[in-house]
């Protein structure tokens, strides 16, 4: 890949080295007691906060992309690896190896996408080193991130300025610089405009949030309180600028991208539907709807498909990159996980599907997006050791937002239109990146798989009617 004042891997590979850990620092850390609170959101240095993928790669690359008909990324959170870094390191060489001996024109991923928690325990720029650069030394391509709550808390005592400053000094750069905490290693800093951004690329648009950091019970906040309304009315406007570049044939895929999962299965995390609410009035409010929303923060792989306005729209946890304890999905009262499909719904009466989960295995997403469709595949690494391959994929039709897996359509109950007239998506072509610069609904915490009322759904494939929705109130 050619650049433009960047640098990304280490000119020639180098073997794992795990020599630079403190185990003494890491352990030390695990022991502190701290009780995350909300914590003011950075200004962005830019307004507003947008970034274009050719203001990364060269203008060559990016035509290359978009002459190749589609473009393929990276995704993937909660990578860092504290206390045991192997799992991180097998995640990491997995995701050089498979850009190794590819060209645009047979899929060679552009970038990236990190979905938070890039560091643990607390987002210290000591960490940055071991959890970050030296893990991606190999990896020949740009690293885009939104935090983590990890990476935001802070602890009594700590010497930073302000919450996320270790991950702004690293990500979030005017220009590409080389970070005094990557020593020898290549990697230069990126160039986000802000800890929450937009980041515009050949046939796809991705909008990252910051959930702030939060842990426990109640998970995941973008807006209120100490962080602000500035996201939010961020939010706001780029999907609504969304709908406009729509209306001019700028048809490319819309992906929400957050830390803190609107949906999880996960033992160990849940859902907040005070965040979920804000992104579905903020969707509502623009008049479009997100075509996926990634997540993390739940260490596990989880895909569910939540219907509105019968547009089948997938959210995919991928909290698996390398923090070394995996997240078990619940059980139900007998001690028995869920066999996917579990159809339900969720608080407002949104059919709601658990497709598919692991909670085995390390890996990452790839992503595929062309100018009709969108694929997403989970390659999970083998628990003795060896090469990453696909253990669940799908495909979304960006025309029909119709979604089907292993070549087989999936089949969920339909939802109630909503009161607000839908633009209907444009004729797709293949758009450019450019320069310029949803989901309504609360969630309630699935236990077997998504929920009602706080109760196990019916068995696998049984569909449910949606009851009547009232449009939610705008914030």
């Amino acid at each position: 890949m050619a650049t433009s004042g960047f640098v990304f891997a280490d000119p020639t590979a180098t073997p794992d080295n795990y020599d630079t850990f403190s185990p003494g620092d890491v352990f030390a850390d695990s022991g502190i007691n701290t009780t995350p609170v909300p914590e003011p959101i950075p200004a962005p240095w830019l307004s507003p906060p947008v970034l274009s993928l050719d203001q990364v790669l060269a203008a060559s690359d990016v035509a290359a992309i978009e002459s190749s008909g589609s473009i393929v990324f990276h995704s993937v959170g909660d990578t860092g690896g504290v206390k045991e870094p192997s799992y991180q390191f097998a995640v990491a060489d997995a995701l050089s190896a498979d850009l190794t001996g590819k060209t645009w024109q047979s899929g060679l991923p552009a970038f990236f996408y990190h979905l938070g928690d890039v560091v643990y325990y607390f987002g210290q720029e000591k960490y940055y080193y071991d959890q970050f650069y030296d893990p991606y030394r190999d990896y020949a391509g740009p690293i885009f991130a939104i935090p983590g709550n990890h990476d935001g808390v802070l602890y009594s005592g700590e010497a930073v300025p302000y919450s996320l400053q270790p991950f702004y000094s690293n990500f979030c750069t005017q220009t590409p610089t080389h970070a005094a905490i990557a020593a020898g290693v290549s990697r230069t800093t990126m160039t986000q405009p802000g800890v929450y951004f937009t980041l515009d690329a050949p046939f796809v648009k991705i909008i990252g949030l910051y959930s702030n950091t939060s842990e426990g019970s109640t998970q995941g906040l973008i807006s209120g309180g100490a962080a602000g309304t500035a996201q939010l009315t961020f939010l706001e406007q780029q999907l609504a600028n969304a709908l406009s570049e729509r209306s001019q044939g700028d048809v490319r895929a819309l992906i929400i991208a957050v830390h803190h999962p609107p949906f999880t299965g996960s033992s160990q995390h849940t859902p907040n539907p005070v965040m979920l609410t804000d992104i579905d009035n903020a969707c509502t409010q623009a008049g479009i709807l997100p075509d996926m929303v990634l997540s993390g923060h739940a260490h596990l792989y989880e895909r569910y498909t939540r219907v509105v306005q019968n547009h089948q729209i997938p959210f995919v946890v991928a909290g698996m990159g390398g923090y070394f304890n995996l997240s078990t999905f619940s059980t139900d009262s007998g001690g028995a996980k869920p066999t996917p499909p579990v159809t339900g719904t969720d608080a407002d009466g949104n059919p709601l599907t658990l497709e598919a989960y692991n909670d085995t295995q390390w890996g990452f997403l790839r992503l595929t997006v062309s100018a009709g469709s969108l694929t997403c595949e989970f390659l999970a690494l083998p628990a003795g050791g060896g090469s990453a391959s696909v253990q669940d994929s799908f495909s979304l039709d960006l025309n029909q937002h119709v979604l089907t897996s292993g070549g087989a359509a999936i089949v969920v109950p339909e939802s109630p239109e909503l009161p607000e007239a839908k633009p209907k998506r444009p004729k797709r072509r293949a758009p450019k990146a450019t320069k310029q610069r949803a989901t309504p609904a609360k969630a309630v915490r699935p236990k077997a798989g998504p929920t009602k009322a706080g109760k196990p759904t019916v068995p696998p494939k049984r569909k449910l009617a949606a009851p009547k929705r009232k449009p939610p109130k705008r914030p």
